[in-house]
């Protein structure tokens, strides 16, 4: 019991509403599995007393007469020594479960359960806490609470500094949905402030970069076997209901030497979106107004065979003065790209490292 110093203070929970009542434990076998859900039930009246009757909040079992099988204060005595473990002591999911005997699933279950509540009920002054946004950067990964065979997937968005931006559980089946829900969750003052998102492989990332068009640059590092070490330095341009995709091919070495000429791929691609038809001859109104729209002329200039939307570039990276120059094939949208990037990653490797490390402090299997 040495472990659990202030334990009543840093694990302020109550769940029985009424007052607790000491009982002696019975022999039945009767057991609910569900950890910290038991709630007050109304009562039982007998001849000479009444005595409260217990319901578990999650399956809806009902206890009654067999109330004698419980020990009231055990019980919460053991639901704050565990979450002591799991949040203030920081202890493995796995050692958890085996001393108390409880299966990894439903530990990892009643984690993922108690954060959400916790969340849901105090969401107004943990939403009003802002937190910085250190060079516009967010980080947003998938990962595993728990072993692959028995966990649900989580998306995690962190900042530079390592601080937890927002999570959200990945539905099955529903990726993208799920990636723009948990990203949304982030308050709007902060979500604003974003310049560049980095994320691995995962193509529906993608969605977030639409969304704000230019104004965000997206790094996404490669981690399939074959193209592990590749990185995609991307962004989106608005051209009325369709995208231009800017992309550039390097590598995650890119800015970690010294003074050099940096070679890389790069490509134009024009992503078609849809166009709402309306019923009827279109009104003279509409046609005066779109004829001569700016983006239509930027299509046209980027559907003509002079406009190129491939090939091969150089720059060179001067570690003195942080510039990036143009060299052989580069044009200065390559180098608005590439430079917030080089000021991030100068002399480091362009990786997911920061996001990763957080995965395993949040599965408490890193070094903290």
């Amino acid at each position: 019991m040495t472990i659990y110093s202030n334990l009543d203070e840093k694990i302020p929970i109550n769940f029985f509403s009424g007052p607790q009542k000491l009982n002696s434990k019975s022999t039945s076998q009767t057991m609910c599995a569900h950890l910290g859900s038991l709630v007050w039930d109304g009562f039982n009246n007998l001849e000479h007393k009444r005595e409260h009757r217990i319901m578990c909040s999650k399956c809806g079992k009902r206890f009654g007469r067999d109330i004698e099988m419980w020990n009231l204060l055990s019980y919460q005595q053991m639901i704050k020594m565990i979450l002591y473990e799991l949040f203030i002591l920081k202890f493995p999911l796995t050692g958890v479960a085996k001393q108390w005997g409880i299966p990894q699933q439903k530990l990892s279950q009643f984690r993922k359960s108690f954060v959400s509540q916790v969340f849901q009920q105090n969401s107004e002054v943990i939403e009003q806490k802002l937190k910085a946004l250190p060079r516009g950067v967010i980080l947003g990964d998938e990962t595993y609470l728990g072993s692959r065979g028995n966990s649900d997937t989580e998306i995690v968005f962190i900042n530079n500094e390592y601080e937890t931006l927002s999570i959200g559980l990945a539905d099955e089946g529903d990726l993208k949905a799920s990636i723009l829900e948990a990203f949304h969750k982030i308050p709007e003052a902060c979500r604003e402030r974003l310049k560049i998102l980095i994320t691995d492989g995962e193509p529906s990332y993608k969605s977030i970069a639409k969304i704000f068009g230019s104004k965000v640059i997206h790094v996404a590092q490669l981690h399939t076997q074959k193209q592990r070490g590749e990185v995609i330095v991307s962004k989106y341009e608005k051209l009325g209901p369709h995208f231009l995709h800017y992309k550039i091919y390097t590598h995650w070495k890119a800015f970690y030497r010294n003074k050099y000429e940096l070679a890389f791929k790069w490509e134009i691609k024009f992503i078609k979106g849809k166009i709402q038809k309306k019923r009827g001859r279109p009104l003279k109104a509409d046609t005066s107004e779109t004829k001569n729209e700016r983006w239509r002329q930027k299509l046209e200039k980027y559907q003509s065979d002079s406009f190129q939307k491939e090939g091969t570039a150089k720059i060179f990276v001067n570690f003195e003065t942080n510039k990036l120059s143009i060299r052989a094939g580069a044009k200065k949208w390559m180098i608005r790209m590439l430079t917030p990037i080089f000021k991030i990653f100068k002399g480091k490797h362009i990786t997911t490292n920061k996001i990763e490390s957080k995965h395993s402090q949040v599965k408490r299997n890193g070094a903290g």
